[in-house]
Parts: structure tokens; sequence; C-alpha cells
């Protein structure tokens, strides 16, 4: 499930501070940085493995403070279930 308030995120910046503020009630950080990785992967409708991690990279270019194998691992998970469904 994709959190609200990344959802509601208007731009990356914001999506930064969530990371940065140790993510959400439901999601830490690495959830939503992979699940923001997603999100642009799914909008670029591109899927491979550097559609990936392009969004993770600017994440973490921005300021974001995440361990990125961990959401890069987060979006892949994401990635094979919706290839699953």
């Amino acid at each position: 499930m994709i959190s609200t308030a990344l959802k509601q995120a208007d731009s990356i910046e914001q999506v930064v501070q969530i990371i940065d503020n140790g993510g959400t009630a439901q999601h830490g950080p690495e959830e939503i940085a992979g699940q923001y990785a997603y999100l642009v992967m799914l909008h670029q409708k591109t899927v491979d493995k550097q559609a990936v991690k392009k969004p993770l990279d600017d994440l973490m270019s921005q300021g974001a403070m995440f361990d990125y194998d961990l959401a890069l691992q987060q979006a892949e998970n994401l990635l094979l279930n919706l290839v699953e469904t």
C-alpha cells in the first residue's frame, strides 16, 4: 500500500521532508523512498533497473537520508507485486 502522505506530496522536496522526518507512522523512510521510486517509474511507464534507481538517486541528491539498498529492494518488491497481479 502506498503511503497517503506520499500520494499527497506535491514535490520531491516534500517527499524528502517526509523521509527525513522518519517516514510516517505506517511506513519507514526506506519504504517511502521505495514507494516514490515505484510511483515515478509507473508515471514514466518505464520498467527497468535504471528506472528504479534514478528516483532514488534524485532523492539522495536532494538530501534525503535513507538506506539506498533497502529502498531499492522496496521498489523492486512493489514492482514484482504489480507484475504478479
